[in-house]
């Protein structure tokens, strides 16, 4: 898989502007990829080596259509939380402050 197939996005939420300050970054990637693969992806977007990569994997949640009679399905997630140094930022990432 290409770089750009395996990271999809950030994610930007309270929590994970909260573990920046950490060396932590969470990134939306392929169901597919394994953590490897995640390494390799993040050294050529980045130019950093991850100390650490976790991953995590969201079940997609099922709604029901009253109208159709049919269950919806969303697609399943898979996250992955990046440890860096404490010396190195991502200045993508992080917010601007005044």
């Amino acid at each position: 898989m290409r770089p750009q197939e395996v990271i999809l996005a950030p994610i930007i939420t309270e929590r994970s502007i909260a573990q920046q300050s950490v060396g932590k970054y969470s990134f939306e990637v392929n169901p597919k990829a394994n953590k490897s693969q995640i390494t390799t992806a993040f050294i050529s977007v980045f130019n950093f080596k991850p100390l650490k990569v976790n991953t995590r994997i969201f079940k997609a949640k099922s709604k029901m259509d009253w109208r159709k009679r049919l269950q919806i399905k969303a697609s399943n997630r898979k996250i992955a939380v990046i440890t860096l140094d404490k010396n190195q930022k991502i200045e993508l990432l992080s917010l601007k402050t005044k």
